[in-house]
C-alpha cells in the first residue's frame, strides 16, 4: 500500500508541476504578457505601446538556426509592404548568440524589420519559448492570435488583427445611451 501511495503521490505531483508550468505558457486567445526590450538600433520596443494601434508580429530567432534564416523573406516582405498595418519585432534568444553575431547576421542578410537582442532572456522566457524560431501574432488588443502557424499571408488577416474589440464596459455604455430616449419615454408615462 505504500508502493502504491508513494507512486500516486509522484503522479500528483509531476501533473501538478505540469499544469502549473502551462498554464504560464501564453497561448492562443491569451493577454499577450507586456515587455520592454531595448532594439539592436538603440530605441526601445514596448509590446502595450501598439494596443489599440496594429498588430505586432513577434518572433523569436538565433543566428544560426535554418528555418529562422527561411523567415526573412517574409519578414523583409512584411516590413516594406506591411508596416502601416503590423509591427515586427524579431527577438534574438542569446542561445550560443552574441551582440556581435546578430549585428553580422543583420548586415549580410540585410534585415529591414527592428531586431533585438534578449539580454538575460527576458521576454524569451516570459513567452516559454523553448525553440526558435517561435512565432506569435498579438492582435490590435492585444490577445495572442497565433503561436506558431503564422499564415504566409499575413495580408488576408490583417483585418481580423487590426479590429478593436469593445470592451463590456463600451458595450454597456453603447446601449444605454442608445437607450435613453426609450426608458426616458417609458419611466415618464403615468400608469
Amino acid at each position: 500500500m505504500i508502493k502504491f501511495t508513494t507512486l500516486f503521490t509522484a503522479i500528483l505531483l509531476g501533473f501538478v508541476i505540469s499544469t502549473s508550468v502551462l498554464a504560464d505558457n501564453p497561448d492562443v486567445g491569451q493577454m499577450a504578457p507586456d515587455f520592454e526590450i531595448t532594439q539592436m538600433d538603440g530605441t526601445q520596443f514596448k509590446l502595450s505601446d501598439y494596443k489599440g494601434k496594429k498588430s505586432v508580429y513577434l518572433v523569436f530567432w538565433n543566428t544560426w538556426c535554418t528555418f529562422c534564416m527561411k523567415k526573412i523573406p517574409k519578414l523583409k516582405a512584411a516590413q516594406l509592404n506591411l508596416a502601416d498595418d503590423i509591427q515586427i519585432i524579431a527577438v534574438n534568444t542569446t542561445n550560443k548568440d552574441s551582440v556581435e553575431e546578430s549585428i553580422e547576421f543583420q548586415k549580410r542578410f540585410e534585415i529591414t524589420y527592428p531586431l533585438a537582442f534578449d539580454h538575460g532572456k527576458t521576454v524569451t522566457d516570459l513567452y516559454n519559448v523553448w525553440g526558435t524560431p517561435t512565432e506569435f501574432i498579438i492582435d490590435i488588443n492585444g490577445v495572442i492570435q497565433h503561436r506558431d502557424g503564422v499564415p504566409d499571408k499575413l495580408e488576408d488577416n490583417l483585418s481580423e488583427w487590426n479590429s478593436i474589440l469593445k470592451s463590456f464596459t463600451q458595450v454597456f455604455e453603447d446601449f444605454y445611451y442608445s437607450s435613453a430616449g426609450f426608458f426616458s419615454v417609458v419611466t415618464s408615462k403615468k400608469c
